[in-house]
C-alpha cells in the first residue's frame, strides 16, 4: 500500500478517532519522509516557534506563554513513533487543536523532526550526514 493511500485511509477514518489520543494501528507505522539536515532543521525550528512554542514552551517543557501544559514533551516524544506524533499533531485533542489545516503534511513531519531534536541528548545529531 502506498504512503498516500495509507494516509488517505487514516484521514478518512479521522471522525472515528477524533477527540482522543487513541492512535489507529495503521497510523503508528507511518514513516517520516522528511530528512533531518541543517536546512530542514532550520525550517522545523521556525515552525515549532510559530505554531507550538506558545503552549509547549521553547524547549517543549510545557512552559508556554499562552497555555501551559502539565508535561514535558521531550519525555513523551521518545515513547512515540513518528506515525503516532504525526497523527496527534494532525488531529489534536482537547486544548490541542488539529494542525491539519494550518500546517501542510510536510510541515507536520518537520515539526516531528524538531521534537526529535528537542528530545535528543545534546550533540546526538552532530555526526549525522547533512543530506
Amino acid at each position: 500500500m502506498s504512503y498516500r493511500t495509507l494516509l488517505s485511509l487514516i484521514l478518512i477514518s479521522a471522525p472515528v478517532y477524533a477527540g482522543n489520543w487513541n492512535v489507529p494501528t495503521e497510523a503508528r507505522n507511518l514513516q517520516n519522509p522528511v530528512a533531518m539536515n541543517a536546512v530542514t532543521n532550520h525550517r522545523a525550528r521556525a515552525l515549532f516557534g510559530t505554531h507550538c512554542q506558545q503552549c509547549h514552551g521553547p524547549l517543549g517543557a510545557g512552559d508556554g506563554s499562552v497555555e501551559q501544559v502539565s508535561y514535558d514533551l521531550r519525555g513523551i516524544v521518545v515513547k512515540l513513533t513518528d506515525g503516532e506524533l504525526y497523527w496527534k499533531i494532525t488531529h489534536g485533542v482537547g486544548k490541542m487543536p488539529s494542525f491539519a489545516g494550518p500546517l501542510t503534511d510536510e510541515e507536520r513531519w518537520l515539526v516531528i523532526n524538531h521534537l526529535r531534536n528537542l528530545a535528543a541528548p545534546p550533540n546526538a545529531f552532530a555526526h549525522k550526514s547533512e543530506n
